[in-house]
């Protein structure tokens, strides 16, 4: 039985090695992968072995220092979407109520999808936006690290077997919505709207280095991103993201964010402890 610590190929992959294809990495593109929690990223590491028949972590080593392309098949294995249309139908149940008691007389509302994966959460935050009427006045950025990711979200496209899961989940959100209002059939599938992601911005992005200024944000989404990252990273990216949030701006994490202790009283009300819905002080 394999372990954290050993790769399908039966090669076994030490702390050592692991950091220094974080190193490599770093040094070669900027992008830094030490606060990764360090099983989650040997899984991820167990992944790019299997799927690139690498034999040993000189091989992987090897392949991220020579080949400048690399770096793109090694940010789309090593990152995970957890995501799916109206997932916790019950936090979008919560959601809309936030925005219709908190933004209904507000000009524009700028919000930030951190960790947007393939698009779901875009799509369902426009479905609501639209319900509420707010469809014109909000513009959004969505950021992911994974190019893939950020290309299947921006096409608006979803895979067709999902359709039962995302009808469940739709239903569950509000009995009487309808999935045909907001898709349609496209090359290729099924395909979002696109007037509801006209005035959505998606960006590739990695949340360690990047800074997105002060007060920019009414709404930051940033659920079930940190899971994967140590204390440190997440410390920084929840200052990030308080600067970046207008005063009294609303925080989104996920259920499976173990972040509570960094979110703390001197500058997060917990305004909905229950779906993880806080707002800055």
């Amino acid at each position: 039985m394999s372990t954290d610590n050993t790769i399908s190929t039966g090669v076994e992959i030490t702390d050592e090695e692991m950091r220094s294809i974080q190193d490599a990495i770093m040094k070669r593109y900027s992008i830094d992968f030490f606060n990764y929690e360090p099983k989650s990223f040997k899984r991820r590491l167990q992944r790019i072995y299997r799927k690139f028949n690498f034999t040993s972590s000189f091989d992987l080593w090897s392949r991220t220092l020579k080949d400048k392309d690399f770096v793109h098949d090694f940010i789309n294995e090593v990152s995970v979407g957890l995501t799916s249309l109206f997932r916790d139908p019950e936090f979008w149940q919560t959601f809309k109520k936030v925005c219709k008691d908190h933004f209904s007389e507000q000009y524009r509302i700028n919000v930030w999808h951190a960790g947007c994966s393939s698009g779901e959460e875009i799509y369902t935050s426009a479905i609501v936006w639209d319900e509420l009427g707010f469809t014109g006045k909000v513009k959004s950025i969505a950021t992911d690290i994974s190019s893939n990711a950020l290309k299947t979200a921006a096409s608006g496209k979803i895979i067709q077997a999902k359709l039962p899961e995302y009808e469940r989940n739709l239903k569950l959100y509000q009995s009487n919505a309808r999935l045909d209002k907001y898709f349609t059939e496209g090359e290729g599938g099924i395909v979002f709207i696109p007037k509801f992601l006209e005035k959505v911005t998606f960006k590739n992005s990695n949340l360690i280095m990047e800074d997105y200024g002060d007060n920019q944000y009414d709404i930051i989404f940033c659920r079930n991103v940190l899971i994967y990252f140590d204390g440190p990273a997440k410390e920084k990216v929840i200052a990030k993201i308080y600067r970046a949030l207008k005063p009294g701006g609303f925080l989104i994490i996920g259920f499976l964010d173990s972040m509570l202790s960094y979110l703390t009283d001197e500058k997060f009300e917990y305004y909905d402890l229950r779906q993880r819905v806080f707002r800055k002080r």
